[in-house]
């Protein structure tokens, strides 16, 4: 191959492109590098021979930016080269190389963004030095002054305009646009030299190790200049390889050197890589990729037969950590928290201040988690068993499991004192009239420390629903203003009113507690019955009691429900004693909710025929949809079919048309000499007509096709006068029996209509039952929730009050925030404004001098040209003394100082000379 094209030699080629980039033609020397490496003669060049092109290939790319060049050309010297084991090792140090020069590139365009930023600064600051000059001349020097020393006013008030406005531009905005000018651009050429390499050196055994060196570049790259949405994109990628790496190989499509995850090295390389893309993520507090991430990570170790490295996993614990903490998954954090300290007291090379760190931080997310939170609940078993298979545990975390790791004796010397009180005040001596007292200095102690602070919003749920709990046992009734006052705290641990009675009710739909609150009265009662009194005859009552019989009363419940129903016993007796005014107190109840029933049916009713439009009308909709969705998804199915179904036949008859034609030349010869005898033995032998053999020799096979249609015709005029006698025929015989059918027929169907109309009332009156029954179901259930109208309507005015004034607050704030946004984007526009300014006068000014040194030079090159021409004049002249006569009467003639008769023939006698 080299020697039958010279020209295709290596040598021959880096000559050239060097000689390109000496006489400064670096885009040619680019474009012939890339010719020789996408050309197909180069299959048969040794790597050893390659690589020197490859790496000018590369370095001349990444100085040009040519980012789409480079990478089909590396794409093409893969190809090349991947064939032996000496061209894959070339192929990784080519991309490192090329990686290198991009990293030096970025690194030089911010040095010189710096230098040119701290140049703006320091002109900036000379110009405001000039300007304050300026503005303390035009104070102290006298008009008079200035106008007798002309000189010292040029001296002083040598300042432009463009300088003052220079003075007050931000040099943040110049830093900005530095950066934007000089290091964003190759910002983007990194990131795509990232992606090129890591598309080349994918799924190939051969080339992990640099495959992962480049993923652990890429992550440091997205991480030191917080790009995130390149972080996202570099994740889904290295996703999708890992997909395909895992994928079963093709028979079809052999892959050369397959990643194989089987081997433990290679194994361990990709976990390595999936960790640095975890703490990457975190850095980038990116949690849905750090989840992710750990998803990878823990889907990498259950292949792994080797377990990972403590350190490595003391990260993923800690990282994992921080992504429960985002998400709110205080359970979970807890857990996350005793794994990480768990391997710390393991390290050798842990400091006794890390201990005591990790150990308070355990024992505080413990304490944080709360009561209500559990690993095994059904609606959320799943997630619950994922995210404890995450923290490679066997069964899910809980509350308690964690506090008595975090309070065991290997944990609880290295934890901090002000947690330790908090755990004795909390889970061993906890007492709710008590505890806002006792807890004032450990609640201050832990607002002080930044790390402790960020557990305060869950150890506050904790707290209050401990207080809620606690209280409920001992009490049966108790004041509102006693509870908050319970639950009042100092600090950030300060919760108002409404906040507390939310966390009541919160507490209460989470079954912590059963409450029933009063709030004319202002009193909350605490109960075992969460369903209220009991209704005769209804579900809920049912649901009521087996409820309470599933949960074991404590002695102080049992008591309390003691006296309740004493209490309801003697209310029943006070009843039954004073019948009268027990019964006129009925009468004018129940007269006055008659009253308020008969007020409100109309709207019930018009509410209730309303919404039973909108759902019929949204029913009608889905179905409509619905059957607009299957129309179009059969509509696309048969399209679909059909367009196959077409291409294969296009595709079977261009295959027999041509199959045919080349039959047809191989066997025309042939066929034509048996046509004749073929024809006639299809007509014999359709009975058509008899051909004699003989006879027909001198016929053609038109004339024999002609006669065969002569006889078909004929015998198609004779079968066509038979079926018209038949049709007639069969016209009367079905005439007779439809006439006969008809009697029956009309007999049928009005046994029919009877039958229907028997089982069309009986539907009917079915269903005016069913609609009769839920109406007066309807019409209880109404009565029954009526009497909690009023104080629904008392508490909610109480609330709406509330979330006004904070709304109003809120909207103060707002209202200020968005001023100074205004005063921020102004400033910001003055800044930018002068900004364009200053470039615009920069320019001006530039343009300016250009000009000038441009005309500057036109006249010098004008009176250089004045200077030659006057010097070769005067030569002309010494040489011709008749000439330099000549020019010296012609001039006196244009001045009118020819007077002498010989001077004028003279110059008439010269004039014919050199005129003509």
């Amino acid at each position: 191959m080299r020697g039958g094209n010279r020209g295709y030699r290596p040598e021959n080629i880096l000559r050239r492109a060097e000689d390109f980039i000496a006489v400064e033609q670096k885009e040619d020397a680019l474009q012939t590098l890339y010719g020789f490496l996408t050309s197909r003669r180069i299959r048969g060049v040794e790597p050893a021979e390659m690589e020197p092109i490859a790496k000018l290939f590369v370095e001349l790319g990444t100085e040009l930016r040519s980012g789409k060049i480079v990478k089909d050309g590396l794409h093409q010297y893969k190809k090349a080269v991947q064939v032996t084991d000496a061209g894959l090792e070339s192929l990784q140090t080519v991309c490192k190389y090329f990686l290198e020069l991009a990293e030096a590139q970025l690194s030089k365009a911010e040095g010189q963004a710096g230098a040119a930023a701290e140049k703006a600064v320091e002109k900036s600051v000379a110009a405001a030095a000039a300007a304050q000059k300026v503005l303390d001349a035009y104070d102290e020097v006298d008009v008079e002054a200035t106008e007798e020393d002309d000189d010292d006013e040029d001296v002083q008030f040598s300042i432009s305009p463009e300088d003052i406005l220079l003075s007050a531009v931000s040099t943040d905005d110049t830093k900005d646009r530095s950066n934007r000018q000089l290091v964003v651009p190759w910002l983007r050429f990194l990131w795509e030299s990232y992606r090129t390499v890591l598309d080349i050196l994918r799924n190939n055994s051969k080339l992990e190790v640099g495959y992962c060196y480049v993923c652990d570049h890429a992550f440091d790259f997205c991480a030191k200049y917080e790009r995130r949405t390149e972080f996202r994109r570099l994740c889904e990628m290295l996703r999708a390889h890992l997909q395909t790496v895992s994928q079963k190989p093709n028979d079809r499509y052999q892959v050369t050197n397959p990643v194989d995850l089987s081997n433990p090295d290679t194994l361990q390389r990709y976990l390595e890589s999936r960790f640095a893309q975890l703490n990457a993520a975190v850095k980038l507090e990116l949690w849905q990729e750090a989840f992710r991430s750990v998803e990878d990570v823990h889907t990498l170790m259950t292949l792994s037969k080797r377990q990972p490295k403590p350190a490595m996993m003391m990260s993923y614990y800690d990282n994992l950590a921080q992504i429960f903490a985002v998400s709110g998954d205080s359970l979970f954090h807890a857990a996350a928290r005793q794994k990480y300290f768990s391997l710390l007291l393991q390290s050798p090379i842990a400091t006794e201040e890390q201990k005591r760190h990790y150990a308070s931080l355990q024992l505080i997310s413990a304490l944080a988690v709360s009561e209500t939170a559990s690993g095994a609940d059904d609606f959320g078993g799943r997630k619950v068993h994922r995210l404890a298979s995450l923290l490679s545990m066997g069964n899910p975390p809980t509350r308690e499991s964690l506090l008595e790791q975090a309070v065991g004796p290997q944990t609880l010397r290295y934890t901090d004192d002000l947690l330790k009180q908090l755990n004795s005040i909390l889970e061993e001596e906890f007492h709710p009239l008590s505890f806002a007292r006792d807890s004032q200095k450990v609640f201050a102690g832990i607002d002080s420390n930044k790390e402790y602070r960020t557990y305060i919003p869950s150890l506050l749920d904790v707290v209050v629903g401990k207080i809620f709990r606690e209280v409920s046992q001992v009490y049966q009734t108790i004041k509102i203003d006693f509870l908050v006052r319970l639950c009042t705290f100092e600090g950030p641990f300060k919760l108002s009113n409404l906040e507390i009675e939310s966390r009541l009710l919160e507490a209460a739909d989470k079954n912590v507690v059963n409450v029933k609150i009063d709030q004319d009265a202002r009193v909350v009662t605490f109960r075992s019955n969460a369903f209220g009194e009991p209704v005769e005859n209804s579900i809920l009552s049912t649901l009521a009691e087996k409820a309470s019989a599933a949960v074991q009363l404590t002695p102080a419940e049992f008591v309390r429900f003691q006296l309740s129903n004493l209490a309801k016993a003697l209310s029943e007796s006070v009843k039954l004693i004073d019948v009268k005014e027990t019964k006129s107190v009925d009468r004018e109840l129940k007269e006055r909710a008659l009253e308020q029933a008969n007020a409100e049916f109309d709207n019930e009713k018009e509410e209730i025929l309303r919404r039973f439009d909108v759902l019929q009308e949204r029913k009608t909709k889905l179905a409509e949809l619905k059957r607009l969705a299957e129309e179009r998804a059969a509509k696309e199915k048969l399209e679909k079919q059909v367009a196959s179904k077409k291409a294969e036949q296009e595709r079977a008859e261009q295959e027999a048309a041509r199959r045919r034609e080349d039959k047809i030349k191989r066997e025309i010869e042939a066929a034509k000499e048996k046509q004749k005898k073929e024809m006639i033995e299809e007509v014999n032998s359709k009975g058509i007509i008899e051909i004699d053999e003989q006879e027909a020799a001198d016929l053609d096979v038109d004339k024999l096709r002609m006669m065969q249609l002569e006889k078909l015709e004929k015998d198609q005029k004779v079968t066509e006068a038979k079926m018209e006698v038949l049709a007639r025929r069969n016209d009367y015989l079905e005439r007779a029996e439809r006439k006969f059918q008809l009697t029956l027929l009309e007999k049928d169907s009005q046994q029919q209509i009877a039958k229907e109309e028997e089982e069309y009332n009986a539907l009917r009156e079915k269903r005016i039952e069913q609609a009769r029954k839920e109406h007066d179901h309807d019409i209880k259930e109404r009565d029954r929730l009526k009497r909690m109208v009023i104080d629904y309507k008392r508490y909610a005015a109480l609330a709406n009050s509330e979330q006004q004034h904070a709304f109003e607050k809120s909207k103060a704030e707002a209202d200020k925030k968005l001023e100074e946004a205004k005063q921020q984007r102004i400033r910001e526009y003055i800044s930018q404004k002068k900004a364009e300014f200053e470039e615009e006068q920069q320019l001006k000014k530039e343009e300016q001098q250009r000009q000038k040194k441009l005309n500057e030079e036109e006249h010098r090159r004008a009176a250089a040209e004045e200077e030659r021409r006057q010097q070769a004049e005067e030569s002309r002249l010494n040489r011709d003394p008749e000439r330099r006569l000549y020019t010296e009467l012609l001039a006196k003639e244009k001045a009118g100082g020819l007077s002498k008769f010989s001077e004028k023939m003279m110059l008439k006698k010269l004039k014919r000379r050199y005129e003509n």
